[in-house]
This record gives C-alpha cells, structure tokens and sequence, in this order.
C-alpha cells in the first residue's frame, strides 16, 4: 500500500526526468551486457589497443555499468524516493571522466578512450543535477518545478 505523500510525489514529478532516467538506463544495460558478452570486442571499442589480459576484470566494470543501469530503471518509477540511485550515479559520472583522464596522462590507456566522456558520463550531468535538485526542493516542500525561480529573499 502506498502512502500519500508517495502518491502526491509520483504524480507530480515531471514526464521528462522519467524518460531521461529510461534513456540512462537503456544506455547502461546496453553498454553493461556488450562489455559481459563480447568483452574483446568492447575494449577496442572503448579506445584500448588490444583486449585486457585479465577479462573477468573489464567483464567486472560491464557488469557495474548493467547494474547502473537497473538502478536508473528502478529511479525512473520514482526519481523523488530514488533520489539515491541517482546521485551516486552523478558522482560515477563525474569521477569515470576524471579516472579516464588521468589513466590517459599516466599513459595507461590511449587518448582515443576520452571520445566516450560526452557520450556517456557529460550528457548525464545536468538532467541528474535537476533531478536531484527537485527531489531536494520537493522534500523540503517546496515548489520543485525544474522551471521555478530560486527566491533571493529571505522570509
């Protein structure tokens, strides 16, 4: 059974955080399940000149992206309850392209893997930021549209 304030958050959040958190996690549970099943095929595609010797290991970080992927399905029901889910994934999002990069500064991977960043951790930036900052604004009870001035006086 269902709470109230569970309903109200439901039925008010808006159309499009939902979607964004579908896209999110279509986009994880394909990556994740080509990285498990064809883990050769998904080094070279991630910008590595040759397959990773220990595959269990890059099998090990598809398997971590599947999940995120089942984690933002899961939020999609509810981003406001879920909030969770969603900022651990930003903090994933903003720490990958830092690890990427200084993995391409020490030399142990090359620069083509930076091409990844935008199109999986960048584009996820700001709908994660917004969701979270409506399911902030939402539980202090106050006006959480993604559209709302941010007030400047104090009551």
């Amino acid at each position: 059974m269902t709470t109230s304030s569970n309903t109200t958050s439901t039925q008010n959040v808006p159309q499009w955080q939902r979607v964004a958190l579908l896209v999110a996690a279509l986009q994880c549970l394909i990556w994740g399940v080509f990285i498990l099943a064809l883990p050769e095929r998904s080094s070279i595609v991630y910008g590595l000149t040759k397959a990773p010797t220990d595959l269990f290991l890059w099998q090990g970080t598809g398997l971590v992206i599947f999940l995120f992927g089942v984690g933002y399905a899961i939020a999609a029901t509810n981003p406001r309850q879920h909030w969770s889910v969603i900022l651990i994934g930003l903090i994933a999002k903003i720490l990958g392209p830092v690890g990427m990069l200084w993995s391409v500064i020490q030399g142990d991977v090359p620069h083509q893997v930076l091409y990844l960043i935008p199109i999986n951790d960048l584009i996820w930036w700001l709908p994660f930021t917004m969701i979270l900052r409506d399911a902030f604004m939402h539980h202090r009870g106050e006006d959480s549209s993604a559209l709302a001035p941010v007030s400047t006086t104090r009551p």
